[in-house]
């Protein structure tokens, strides 16, 4: 956006800087004489030829001799001696002077064109540019032992130094209109509204001009650099008169002479002209006898006769009217000082209350309690869009009463085809469709003491509207004021709504990094039993068939060997190793070929019976000890399952927990869950308990915490797998002296 503007803005200079270029040239002979008198091998009569041809011209060139002080007792009465006396660069730059004066005229435009008011002061122009003229001639003049500025140059330079004026009246009247008005408005510099408002200043437009015209380059740059300051010039062989013509037009503009549009006059001329190597004594006479010359000058260039009195008076008129705008000035500056310092208070108070944690409603109430500082009391309401839940896609109103005491507040449906408050632009042409709320909310506006009077003030944040407020206040402090303050309250409401939505996203992000980290879990369980299978799968196949060798031909022994005999008992021990050493490898296989259940319909009450009984033959020594106590409900309905794998998995879990107590006693307890889609059990033993480690580990392969001699860990394993094969889940619950608790869940076959 910004490339585009700039492209644009450039364009549009280009535009205005081709418009100058189209304005009048200079007469032919002027242009002429010009070129003549730069060249110092052109011979004085063609010159004389020249002027001759032109009778105004004469006439004027006679008069300059009457009126410069040349020591000569008898009047000039021909053009040669004239250009004599005067020489080349007093010719050239008198007969410049003439003809652009005479081909803007002295209203600044073609005489033979009718051209509407403006605010332009033309006469006022032309009379501050030959003020400027005469007071850098009598410097010059002053000043005959400084040889880069003389008289001559320095009089012209003066005449024609505010030229690009006169071009960006004539192609642009009414945007020149608006920059003359701003201008006095504000008592500023004229150049800096040019900028602001056409795109260039005058400095560059009649830079341009003189270009065009291929005026000298000294010339140009009077134009093009006067009112800079001085030590930022660049080293030009002319710089002392750039300098020169600055000095003349601070001295004129302090005098109030005619019209300039730079009402800045704080510089010193004093500094200025020791910058520039004057006599400070010799400037300040000169700027008091410069009325008395400008007036028979003006008479000389034909601008009418202006008594000196006139022009006094004049001065003082113009000085007392840019007194008066100055005052009026410093007033508007001071009702808005005070409007500005009201805004910042506020601003600032808002700020102090600001604490962390709030809510939007919070932060909305403490809005309405800063407004009422700037907005005083009346009836106020803020509407607001929630982010979250069901309320996202609905307005909240809040109504406050006396004191930004909150009223009452209500949920309600936006508008018809309305978009989210915070995607308006209210500076922009969605901006229109807010006003279509007020009779929308008017229903909801209980407390507002006439609906018809109901402002809406958008509190912008930086990407829309973050909230309206709605007030029925006649007269409000200037947007360009109150737009810091609506835009403070926009932001925190904004940035609260966000926190909201923030905190709210983290809470959701935790819930599904714990998920994450379960699944994670359970991924990596997956890929460590896919690998054990994997491993299974090798060494069932490898170790199977040495396997029965040993079992077979141990067997073999058994019945060989002589009863109670040392060898029959090892052969026997044999047999009995080689059998649990099978029993492992088909437990393995359950990895690498996970179960398949083959569904029944069985009771749970026998499952558990059957599953007691499988333990109790296991620990054979022990089944007199064993007691298990089942608790189930009364109406517990039969359960699809492999009865086979259920029982097996059951018993697994039985014996953990007869093994863990004592006195090998353990209960059951089984229940529904509360949507009564899944079936619970819960095995539980007085037993010592887990600590962190082995809770953690307690369902890994091969893990135990007994000591050697153990059984070899795949119980719970092996229960889990089962049980997952099923749909269902197993949970374990442990801690040190307080026993043991795991919950197996299965789902309930529904259909």
């Amino acid at each position: 956006m910004t490339g585009n503007s700039d492209q644009s803005r450039s364009a549009h200079i280009e535009l205005i800087l081709r418009q100058v270029e189209a304005l009048p040239t200079l007469p032919a002979v002027a242009m002429r004489i010009l070129s003549l008198t730069a060249n110092d091998q052109s011979h004085i009569q063609e010159v004389v030829d020249l002027i001759t041809t032109d009778p105004a011209l004469t006439a004027k060139v006679l008069s300059l001799c009457r009126a410069a002080d040349l020591g000569i007792r008898h009047e000039v009465m021909t053009v040669e001696r004239a250009v004599t006396l005067l020489g080349f660069n007093a010719i050239r730059n008198a007969v410049l002077s003439m003809k652009v004066f005479d081909t803007f005229g002295s209203n600044g435009q073609p005489q033979t064109e009718v051209q509407p008011l403006s605010r332009f002061d033309r006469p006022g122009f032309w009379r501050h540019s030959v003020a400027v003229a005469v007071a850098a001639e009598n410097i010059a003049r002053a000043h005959p032992d400084i040889r880069d500025i003389t008289p001559s140059d320095a009089f012209v330079c003066g005449l024609l130094h505010d030229m690009g004026k006169l071009a960006l009246d004539m192609l642009l009247p009414k945007s020149y209109d608006r920059v003359i008005e701003l201008t006095e408005l504000n008592q500023g510099n004229i150049a800096e509204l040019e900028r602001r408002i056409v795109g260039i200043d005058h400095h560059t437009a009649g830079k341009r001009l003189a270009e065009q015209w291929r005026l000298p380059h000294k010339l140009q740059d009077c134009i093009w650099l006067h009112g800079a300051d001085y030590a930022t010039l660049p080293q030009l062989e002319h710089k002392r008169l750039v300098g020169l013509i600055s000095l003349a037009d601070l001295i004129v503009r302090r005098q109030h002479l005619g019209f300039s549009g730079n009402f800045n006059v704080k510089e010193s001329t004093g500094k200025l002209a020791e910058e520039l190597g004057l006599h400070v004594e010799l400037v300040e006479d000169i700027e008091k006898s410069l009325l008395e010359e400008v007036e028979r000058r003006s008479e000389v260039l034909g601008l009418g006769e202006a008594p000196t009195r006139e022009l006094y008076h004049e001065s003082i008129q113009r000085a007392n009217e840019e007194l008066g705008r100055l005052n009026s000035a410093l007033e508007r500056r001071s009702r808005i000082a005070v409007s500005q310092a009201r805004i910042l208070e506020a601003v600032t108070q808002f700020h102090a209350e600001a604490v962390p944690g709030r809510s939007v409603p919070d932060v909305v109430h403490a809005v309405a309690r800063n407004a009422r500082h700037v907005l005083d009391e009346g009836f106020m309401a803020m509407i607001w869009q929630p982010q979250s839940g069901d309320a996202q896609h609905k307005w909240m109103v809040m109504q406050f009463g006396f004191n930004a005491r909150p009223m009452r507040s209500e949920l309600i449906a936006p508008p018809p085809h309305a978009p989210n408050l915070d995607e308006l632009d209210p500076m922009g042409p969605a901006a229109m469709n807010l006003v279509s709320i007020i009779p929308w909310v008017s229903d909801y506006l209980i407390e507002a003491p006439d609906v018809r009077k109901i402002q809406m003030l958008p509190l912008s944040c930086g990407w829309g509207t973050a909230a309206l407020m709605l007030h029925d206040r006649t007269s409000l402090p200037q947007w360009q004021h109150l737009s810091a303050l609506t835009s403070t309250w926009g932001a925190a409401i904004a940035a609260v709504s966000q926190h909201e939505g923030a905190r709210r996203l983290g809470e959701q992000l935790a819930q599904a990094n714990l998920a994450l980290a379960d699944a994670q879990d359970a991924l990596l369980r997956n890929e460590s039993m896919a690998r054990l299978g994997e491993m299974a799968a090798g060494a069932a196949h490898e170790m199977n068939n040495p396997l029965a060798v040993i079992s077979g031909r141990s067997q073999l022994l058994v019945r060989e060997l002589p009863e109670g005999s040392t060898p029959r008992k090892h052969a026997q021990t044999i047999v009995e190793q080689s059998h649990r050493l099978s029993n492992l490898i088909t437990a393995l296989k359950l990895f690498t070929e996970p179960a398949q259940p083959n569904k029944e319909t069985a009771n749970l009450g026998q499952l558990l019976d059957h599953a007691i009984d499988q333990v109790k033959h296991k620990l054979d020594k022990l089944a007199d000890q064993i007691q298990v106590d089942i608790s189930l409900p009364e109406s517990l309905p039969d359960v699809a399952v492999d009865v086979q794998q259920i029982e097996q998995a059951i018993s697994e879990l039985i014996l953990n927990a007869v093994e863990a107590d004592g006195k090998h006693h353990a209960s059951i307890k089984a229940m529904l869950s509360d949507d009564r889609r899944s079936l619970n059990l819960e095995v539980t033993d007085n037993g010592p308990g887990m600590d962190a480690h082995t809770l953690q580990h307690a369902m890994d392969p091969f893990f135990s915490a007994k000591p050697a001699g153990r059984q070899m860990g795949m119980g719970l394993t092996r229960a889990r797998q089962l049980i997952a094969a099923h749909g269902g889940q197993v949970g374990l619950c442990s801690a040190l002296d307080k026993g043991t608790t795991v919950t197996l869940s299965l789902p309930l076959d529904l259909s």
